[in-house]
């Protein structure tokens, strides 16, 4: 858990994940075991943010334009979220919503820099796999398979707002109307935990009829 919180930052979301282990009313119990799988990616964390200057490449942004050097400050910019806290919800929805489409084959698979698309039925067939794949009756009785669709779509939906939230902080200037830098690759770590959601929600085996 630690070492997946430390690759990316998005992934601290994923510390979610542990309280699948048991049931909440069982946490005071295993809160020994929780600490150990989760608080050293919570203290570590934010130390390697501060260590590497959570450099996010923003001069790309910055060069030729004559944007404030606050705009790309994560703690001022919290505090600019504070004051207009509907300014980076309207512009990651406008990203999803202008920006969205491209999204999509980049998480399948654009090579070369971002230059070299597969064929367009590639992009098709593996869209339908990956619909077919959590299409999978889970082992589970019904309330634990109610707790791992709770925690599993709780930590796909927090990724996705961690990850336009980051670009917004430290690589999006306040006069962009949508955020900046997100790419579709960046989502494909979240795609194991969205399976195991719609597994839980569908709970039902894709069988393939042969006639007698």
């Amino acid at each position: 858990m630690t070492l997946c919180v430390l690759a990316k930052q998005p992934q601290i979301v994923f510390v979610l994940l542990e309280l699948m282990v048991g049931r909440l009313r069982e946490l005071p119990r295993r809160w020994r075991s929780l600490a150990i799988v989760v608080l050293p990616g919570l203290v570590l964390s934010p130390l390697w943010v501060i260590g590497v200057s959570a450099d996010v490449a923003a001069w790309r942004v910055r060069e030729g334009h004559n944007y404030p050097a606050e705009h790309f400050d994560p703690l001022w910019k919290l505090s600019y979220m504070w004051e207009h806290p509907y300014h980076f919800p309207l512009a990651a929805w406008t990203a999803l919503r202008d920006w969205g489409a491209p999204l999509w084959p980049e998480l399948i698979g654009i090579l070369g820099w971002q230059d070299i698309p597969l064929r367009p039925w590639t992009y098709l067939m593996l869209t339908v796999l990956l619909l077919l794949m959590p299409l999978e009756k889970l082992p589970l009785d019904a309330a634990t398979r109610a707790r791992v669709a709770v925690m599993t779509g709780l930590a796909a939906l927090s990724y996705i707002v961690i990850v336009y939230l980051i670009f917004f902080l430290t690589y999006t200037p306040l006069d962009s109307p949508h955020v900046l830098g997100v790419q579709g690759r960046y989502f494909v770590i979240a795609l194991p935990v969205s399976a195991i959601f719609f597994a839980s929600l569908i709970n039902s085996n894709c069988r393939v009829a042969h006639p007698r």
